[in-house]
């Protein structure tokens, strides 16, 4: 099968550093708000101000040294469904893919991919999937990657319609 209709979704760096962000502000003032009230302190507006810039800067900086080269991507061709997370990848041929599904939306969308049963296992160190109703599921963050979640929504919409139409499910 040729591959010259091929769609790589890989990780966006700024989507990143601002989820990382986020998560990091939200938990920092969680976590000064109730040591102000535990410890009925009134809150220092500078040294607040110049711990959390701190702690942002840290911790976004760690969490990019230690998920360098781990990050979740995707590339849909005519011959497969290629999927990676953590470091490891999986090669997924069209037919035995059942169906793809991507759930929820925004920074937290995950591609849900489900084959069909009695597929082999893949060869120890790739990504290997969990057995959800009966059936080898893999579970790939996807709300993070370029492009969108909806450009891979249509990608595999359009593969999957092309390799057993009727079967394959590719909706939200």
């Amino acid at each position: 099968m040729s591959d010259r209709n091929e769609s790589a979704f890989r990780a966006s760096t700024p989507r990143i550093v601002g989820y990382f962000l986020s998560i990091a502000a939200v938990s920092w003032l969680i976590a000064q708000l109730a040591v102000a009230l535990i410890f009925r302190n009134p809150l220092d507006l500078l040294a607040l101000g110049l711990s959390s810039v701190a702690f942002l800067l840290v911790f976004v900086g760690l969490s990019l040294l230690l998920n360098r080269k781990r990050w979740p991507w995707v590339r849909v061709t005519d011959g497969a469904l290629e999927l990676a997370d953590r470091g490891r990848g999986v090669a997924l041929p069209w037919p035995v893919v059942r169906s793809a599904v991507i759930r929820h939306s925004g920074p937290f969308a995950v591609l849900r991919v489900t084959l069909h049963p009695g597929v082999p296992a893949p060869p120890p160190g790739t990504l290997q999937p969990r057995v959800r109703a009966g059936h080898p599921t893999y579970q790939i963050n996807v709300g993070t990657l370029r492009p969108s979640s909806v450009a891979l929504r249509a990608a595999l919409a359009h593969h999957l319609a092309t390799a057993a139409p009727g079967v394959a499910d590719a909706r939200s």
